[in-house]
Parts: C-alpha cells; structure tokens; sequence
C-alpha cells in the first residue's frame, strides 16, 4: 500500500505538559502508556479508586478512551508499571459489554492475548480486501468536517458493514485500521485536522 512521504518531524521547543497536547506530544512527554479494558462498568468507587491511584502516582499524567479501552500515561516507566499492577490487582478492567463482573489476572491476560491474534487478523483483511486506506480515509474525512473522534469513528465502522457485512464487529476493524495508521503514519494521518489530535 502507497502512503503518501511524512514531513520531517519538528520538536516543540519546549516541555508543556498543562493544556491541549496531540497524541504524538503525549507519546513524547507521556511514554509510559497503561491500559485498562473498559468494556464494562465500573462503581463510583472503583472510579474513585483509580482517579485517587492515578493522582498519587503523577498528578501530571494524561488519559484517553478509544473503543472501548482506556489509557493512563505516565512520564516515567516505573509510574507506569505501579498502574498497571494496581489495575491488575483491584481487578478494575472490565471485559463483558454492560457487566460489572470484576476477571482474575489470568482472564485479563488472555484477553489481551486473544486482541492481538485479532488485531493481526484485522490488518490482514483489511490489507487483502484493500481497505484499510478507505477506512481509515473515511474517518479523517469526518475529522476535516469537524466531527469528534466517536462519530468519525462509527462513520469508518459503516465503512467496514458495507464493504463486508459477515465482520461481527464493525466497530473494532475500524478502530484497528484507525490505530494502525494513526501509530504508523502520525503525521499524514493528522493533517485532517490542525485541533484536537488525538483518538
């Protein structure tokens, strides 16, 4: 697949970490990413719990959501690492859509390890049918029009329903292809939009 050549990459000339920060700023500042599964629901004092871990870790650290997984950035590996056994711990991810039910560690990691065997096989559906270029055009293009990155996002899920109505979940192939180029060509795939780069 052609993706058109990324511009050299500027560094900013200085270290801000309050205000708006892109995701390639957050990566920079924030390289210690932690995340959650949040398909589920969590307890006002689960929540509570993890807003009162996270600000003891790093008062400075960024989050984000993106289908249904939630990420913690910290600035410093050992942050991240201390997140990452609490979540594990306290049994906060959540794998079941609407379900409270709180895995074991053991759930959790097969979890993790069944997303990346899908992942691949995402990616390589998209490459052989040829769209992950339109999937992920189609949520830039809804970026450029000013829409939030949920309803960009849903607009490159009917993308996926369309051009294949067997995939059982639309919204995870698209969130897959959009990640991919976001990690891989963060340059490009920005220029949709000068505010509000992040997923």
């Amino acid at each position: 697949m052609d993706w058109p050549n990324e511009r050299p990459k500027e560094r900013p000339k200085e270290r801000i970490f309050r205000g708006y920060l892109s995701s390639a700023d957050v990566e920079r500042l924030y390289p210690a990413r932690v995340a959650r599964i949040a398909r589920g629901e969590l307890t006002y004092a689960d929540r509570g719990r993890i807003n009162e871990e996270v600000s003891c870790i790093d008062q400075e650290w960024r989050g984000g959501h993106f289908n249904g997984i939630e990420y913690f950035h910290f600035r410093i590996p050992e942050q991240g690492a201390r997140m990452a056994a609490f979540l594990m711990k306290q049994r906060l991810h959540r794998l079941v859509p609407g379900s409270s039910q709180a895995p074991t560690p053991d759930e959790v990691d097969a979890e993790w390890a069944r997303m990346a065997r899908e992942r691949e096989a995402i990616l390589a559906w998209a490459r052989s049918t040829r769209m992950l270029i339109e999937i992920v055009q189609a949520y830039r293009f809804e970026r450029r029009q000013g829409a939030w990155s949920t309803a960009a996002h849903a607009a490159a899920a009917k993308v996926v329903a369309k051009a294949d109505p067997s995939v059982g979940d639309p919204m995870t192939c698209a969130a897959v292809c959009i990640e991919w180029a976001e990690r891989e060509h963060r340059q490009w795939f920005w220029r949709c939009t000068r505010d509000h780069q992040l997923l």
